[in-house]
């Protein structure tokens, strides 16, 4: 059943229940996110209230499918509920996409008890989760080897984790070590410190620091049969991910209408101008990205490149038009260039990062 009204041209296919959540994202993005972002973005406000009020809102459901309690929305339904968040503020959407991220990885676990018994409450958002598998992205010599125990007794875990978001925010952590044969091993493991996981200390980082990420040393970490969400070829992590498409986005959408206020105040037509000129480059970019085709390394390379340079253009003009007080450190234009660092870096893969430096470089 179609909705009466087509919230977003760009995806017109989406069921009244997904419509109205992706409705809830954009009103918390617009509100409550935007509100709280300096404080959560500089870390002297947990993000974990915006978490939980997602929750309240069936925003941790997502990508749990229906069977387990979740809405099982359609592949982009998830990409724009983040843009919508992305909106207010960049640090909710980079934790709660992590959370939907693993959801998906475990809802395609042959793990059955795994599956029945996290995904309920990961959908209710009673339980949140991420994940520790950028390790797996990187050649040569594994960062976390993954060793199996005498007579089916699970794996051990040594070496370690460059990399983990959200610490204190998640439960459950899904962390990712390559077996001898060269493929990846994940497991699902509690996303606290212990004698086996050695916490090296939230980092302190220029943008996000409300994420709470963490490097870890891992010392016989040990996985059980029935902690083990699957076996996978080590190339499956290797892509450039998506989800910071839709991130940038949102990014570029609350810019180009702060240009368009802004132009507003100061009878400034030629601000004006920009804003449309943004806008315009933003619906085409949607409308590509969300329908459709973009099935390959290289497609999605040339999309995460025109929304890295359409996400920095914005800001930068937000930015010249706001003058000398864009320099606060408190500015809002001050965090979106940071966010949108932040986003460009997201996921990358060696394709990815040459097609965006390439196009950053040509000129515009």
């Amino acid at each position: 059943m179609q909705p009466a009204t087509i919230l977003d041209e760009a995806l017109p296919k989406m069921t009244p229940r997904e419509q109205e959540l992706v409705e809830r994202a954009d009103a918390l993005g617009r509100g409550l996110l935007a509100e709280r972002a300096a404080a959560v973005d500089a870390g002297t406000l947990s993000v974990r209230g915006n978490l939980e009020r997602l929750a309240a809102e069936g925003l941790a459901a997502i990508t749990v499918p229906r069977v387990e309690g979740g809405v099982g929305a359609g592949d982009n339904v998830p990409l724009r509920v983040l843009e919508g968040l992305a909106y207010g503020d960049g640090t909710t959407p980079f934790v709660i996409a992590q959370h939907y991220g693993a959801a998906s990885i475990i809802a395609a676990s042959l793990n059955e008890e795994l599956r029945h018994g996290i995904l309920p409450g990961m959908a209710t958002g009673e339980t949140l989760c991420g994940f520790g598998i950028s390790q797996v992205r990187r050649a040569g010599k594994p960062a976390l080897a993954a060793t199996a125990l005498g007579d089916g007794e699970g794996y051990r875990f040594d070496g370690v984790i460059p990399w983990m978001t959200g610490y204190d925010l998640f439960d459950r952590v899904i962390i990712a070590g390559t077996i001898p044969d060269g493929r990846s091993l994940l497991a699902l493991f509690p996303f606290q410190a212990s004698e086996h996981l050695r916490i090296d200390g939230v980092m302190d980082l220029v943008a996000m620091n409300g994420a709470r990420t963490v490097s870890a040393t891992v010392d016989g970490l040990v996985a059980r049969p029935s902690d083990i969400v699957h076996v996978e070829p080590a190339s499956r992590r290797a892509a450039a991910n998506r989800t910071t498409v839709p991130c940038l986005y949102g990014l570029a959408r609350a810019s180009s209408d702060d240009l368009a206020a802004l132009a507003e105040r100061r009878n400034a037509p030629a601000f004006a101008d920009a804003a449309e000129r943004l806008r315009a480059r933003l619906d085409r970019q949607r409308a590509r990205f969300y329908g459709g085709g973009i099935d390959s390394e290289a497609l999605l390379a040339e999309v995460r490149a025109a929304a890295t340079a359409l996400a920095f253009d914005a800001v930068a003009a937000l930015t010249v038009a706001t003058a000398g007080s864009a320099n606060a450190r408190t500015s809002p234009v001050q965090r979106r260039l940071r966010e949108a660092s932040v986003f460009a870096t997201w996921g990358l893969s060696t394709t990815a990062s040459a097609v965006a430096v390439a196009a950053l470089s040509d000129d515009r």
